[in-house]
């Protein structure tokens, strides 16, 4: 019977015809993590969400301070994986330089990005179970400094998932400029002021302390606006940014696919989405199929396959919707 068994995995066994690096170290967690807990937290109510989120989210962490996430052994590694990795850098209308899809060319890119240690980690600071996100380009995305000194590294801009962590590969302190910067007030405040053209108020822009190499923060990209800065002078300037999606199958998915139809070939975003997708809802399923209520209602049944039925529904619509989408962002500032 086991022609019935049914296996889900959260990296799939093949992805794009990419080439992989050829020097990949392999990616051991005692080695390799240096894992702490960020000092503060700024709450989503103190970027002045309220009542209009509710729902959307499991945790009212908006964004953290920085905590070191690599040892001294893992950012020489990581440093190591993302030279290679700059060899196929891209560009969009945001960023200037960027890798994407490296989890693919990689073993130690991608078995850091889902090491259990490291997710359950992040977890626990946000405290909600989170899972590193399916889709291979955006579970670890590198910028690199744009080659023009002066040129913003990214916009003002919000991210197109929930949850994810900017990590400095290199050392931040040994160069002029490259601040990662987030603003203390809400997307609809930022979208305002850039429409009216207003200037963005310095005193509501935060620009987090980074000790050094392998120091991340951990936000919920979605609703908070960030940036990052440009170099001064010339120098070396590399972050990762991992993506994660709750675990909690009742916290809407929160996917901009026509914003990633920029960055990525929409046959590669279309299909990492639709399994995005498939997955969190076989995850739903699963539930019913392993565990099924024999004391629930009719009704109670129906429910739970609406809502299997409504995501479905909403991913087709934006898989049939999203070519052509202009690319969102609050310029400069």
């Amino acid at each position: 019977m086991h022609q019935y068994d049914i296996q889900l995995k959260l990296h799939p066994d093949y992805g794009p015809n990419y080439e992989p690096i050829k020097d990949d170290p392999v990616f051991d967690p005692a080695r390799h993590l240096a894992l702490e807990h960020p000092e503060h937290m700024l709450s989503l109510a103190e970027l002045g969400y309220g009542d209009e989120i509710s729902g959307t989210t499991p945790t009212q962490v908006a964004a953290t301070s920085c905590f070191r996430v690599l040892s001294d052994e893992g950012v020489e590694a990581m440093y190591h994986v993302c030279k290679q990795l700059e060899a196929f850098t891209t560009s969009n209308p945001r960023v200037a330089r960027n890798t994407r899809g490296g989890v693919y060319r990689s073993a130690f890119l991608r078995d850091f990005s889902m090491c259990p240690d490291y997710v359950d980690h992040l977890s626990s600071i946000l405290d909600t179970p989170l899972l590193p996100l399916p889709m291979g380009h955006q579970m670890a995305h590198l910028n690199y400094q744009p080659l023009t000194v002066g040129k913003d590294v990214d916009k003002w801009h919000y991210d197109t998932l929930q949850v994810d962590t900017v990590m400095f590969v290199t050392d931040p302190n040994k160069v002029e400029g490259g601040e990662f910067q987030y603003f203390k007030g809400t997307r609809d405040e930022m979208a305002h002021m850039h429409a009216e053209g207003t200037p963005f108020p310095t005193d509501r822009i935060e620009s987090p302390k980074m000790p050094g190499p392998g120091y991340a923060v951990l936000m919920q990209g979605n609703y908070v606006v960030h940036q990052a800065k440009g170099l001064r002078a010339e120098g070396e300037r590399i972050t990762l940014v991992n993506g994660f999606s709750y675990a909690d199958t009742n916290t809407p998915d929160y996917t901009a696919l026509g914003q990633l139809f920029h960055a990525d070939k929409p046959e590669v975003a279309s299909a990492e989405y639709a399994r995005h997708v498939a997955l969190r809802c076989s995850r739903e399923l699963a539930q019913i199929v392993n565990t099924p209520n024999f004391t629930d209602s009719a009704h109670t049944h129906a429910e739970h396959l609406a809502r299997v039925r409504a995501e479905l529904t909403q991913a087709i619509d934006q898989l049939n919707s999203a070519a052509g989408e202009e690319m969102r962002h609050f310029g400069t500032g």
